[in-house]
């Protein structure tokens, strides 16, 4: 087992994906409901990386309003102050992520591109069950394997002996399990210290922590998580262009039923899914 601990990766990460100054000013800004919407964008406008990312995410499928949203005020009047918060730390998330080290076991181009799927995935499916949770499991599915990503750039001997080790005997022992042997903790866990350090919220570190085990979540963030749960596995499907359910993590059965998906409504959520997934992973870069 590797002598790193969950602590010490959050600890060594916190600095190299560390969140800018300006997001715990907005975030004391956005908390405080009589401060002026001009000041948070104010704030934010220090950072114009920063808002270009905001914006891109205000204006993905997840969030689209009627009108464009074309600046950090108009976000904040058509999106509300809670959609701002989450956008705002994703983006901010997103924006670090290209400091970590380059690695090539898992590049950021194939780490997007499925955060992606699930992204998208995960918004199609409430939109058909709870509308209202559209924004968080949109966000959820974006952010969900920030931990696996961070394994392989900090720890990537352990984290690619852990991924040998499910790849040559996936009958007998899952991917969280090989971390959990060669680690003591997997990258959900991670993930959802991570996004603990950060102040995301609740919801969001639920569906980081738990995505690959709902049944342990909240009660109160249980649904959340189990469609970003769902969204994992339909991710995996949609990049291999598969419908064989042995390709991807098995879901959790009680899901299903809890969650009042079919099978079916999963798998026609891929088709749907292909057409938005390029514009969402243009929200790094438009280019």
């Amino acid at each position: 087992m590797s002598a790193m601990t969950i602590e010490g990766l959050v600890k060594n990460t916190g600095r190299l994906l560390a969140i800018p100054r300006v997001v715990g000013e907005v975030m004391k800004l956005l908390d405080d409901p009589d401060s002026p919407q001009r000041e948070i964008a104010s704030r934010l406008e220090q950072d114009p990386a920063l808002v270009a990312i905001l914006l891109r995410l205000a204006n993905s499928p997840a969030f689209a309003p009627a009108r464009t949203v074309d600046s950090v005020e108009r976000a904040l009047a058509l999106l509300g102050r809670e959609h701002v918060r989450r956008l705002v730390i994703a983006g901010a998330v997103t924006q670090a992520s290209d400091r970590l080290p380059v690695q090539n076991l898992l590049p950021l181009e194939v780490f997007w591109h499925h955060s992606a799927y699930c992204a998208v995935i995960a918004r199609l499916l409430a939109e058909e069950r709870s509308r209202a949770l559209a924004g968080t499991v949109f966000l959820g599915g974006l952010l969900h394997d920030l931990g696996q990503l961070v394994l392989f750039s900090e720890v990537p001997e352990e984290a690619h002996r852990a991924f040998l080790s499910s790849l040559d005997a996936p009958n007998e022992i899952s991917p969280q399990a090989a971390e959990q042997v060669e680690l003591g903790f997997d990258h959900a866990e991670l993930g959802g210290a991570l996004a603990e350090r950060w102040g995301l919220p609740e919801s969001l570190c639920a569906c980081l922590r738990y995505h690959h085990a709902p049944l342990e979540a909240p009660a109160e963030h249980f649904e959340a998580v189990a469609i970003v749960h769902l969204a994992n596995t339909g991710a995996h499907l949609a990049e291999l262009d598969s419908r064989d359910w042995n390709d991807a993590p098995p879901i959790v059965p009680e899901v299903w039923e809890r969650v009042r998906v079919t099978p079916e409504q999963l798998l026609a959520s891929l088709d749907a899914a292909q057409y938005q997934v390029c514009a969402v992973e243009a929200l790094r870069d438009p280019g």
